[in-house]
């Protein structure tokens, strides 16, 4: 195995809460779900996966609105507009843009920013999220991390989405390092085995702790 020169971030559910794939009861998606009678992982694929609006905006075409507008239509289809009002409001509530006009801090999975400062003393480190225009500004303005990252791409800027095997590559190229020398980390299963398939070591995200024993089993030493 060639050395590991480059770790890639996804970073939602992986430097940030928020992933379907834990199962996490204190995830705003459980939360929401169990308030208002909703089966378990319906919103995220109401929100997300199986969202016109959110496929479409996530390669930087139609717009948020559109995107509000699906998801709206989805969760009142299966409860009623009341819970569909509620829902959407505590959403929005939970963006970056409006969690710094309110002065809320961001909040990160337990150790992921320290692991990251660690690993970019001797590696190139990456982000690579599926995301809506604007991520680059709210790293820079609310989450204050974007000057960790030797490189970012957002799936909207770009005009691709993981799992298509080109976002990968364009990854690579851009930081520099070939495709075989980088590590990748998602929490979603499909864009970690697209990401191995394209031929990188990449591992299914679950906490901090079992990242750095998948880096270790992949040569990467993390200074402490």
């Amino acid at each position: 195995m060639p050395p590991i020169e480059a770790v890639i971030f996804d970073f939602g559910g992986v430097i940030v809460p928020g992933s379907p794939a834990g199962d996490d009861p204190n995830s705003p998606y459980a939360v929401l779900e169990r308030e208002y009678g909703l089966p378990a992982g319906f919103l995220w694929r109401a929100v997300y996966i199986e969202n016109s609006g959110w496929l479409r905006l996530r390669v930087g075409e139609g717009d948020v609105a559109e995107w509000d507008s699906v998801s709206h239509q989805t969760i009142a289809a299966a409860s009623s507009a009341a819970t569909a009002d509620a829902v959407m409001e505590a959403l929005a509530a939970d963006r970056p843009e409006q969690r710094r006009m309110s002065g809320t801090p961001p909040v990160f999975n337990a150790g992921m920013i320290a692991l990251i400062k660690r690993l970019r003393r001797d590696l190139k480190v990456g982000l690579l999220s599926n995301a809506r225009p604007g991520l680059e500004d709210d790293l820079v303005t609310h989450y204050q991390v974007y000057g960790l990252f030797h490189d970012v791409i957002n799936s909207a800027t770009v005009h691709l989405a993981k799992p298509d095997p080109r976002i990968y590559h364009l990854a690579a190229a851009r930081i520099r390092v070939p495709i075989d020398r980088c590590f990748f980390t998602d929490d979603l299963a499909h864009n970690v085995a697209a990401a191995r398939d394209c031929g990188m070591t990449a591992y299914q995200f679950d906490n901090a702790e079992n990242l750095v024993n998948a880096l270790a089993e992949a040569g990467v030493h993390v200074p402490l």
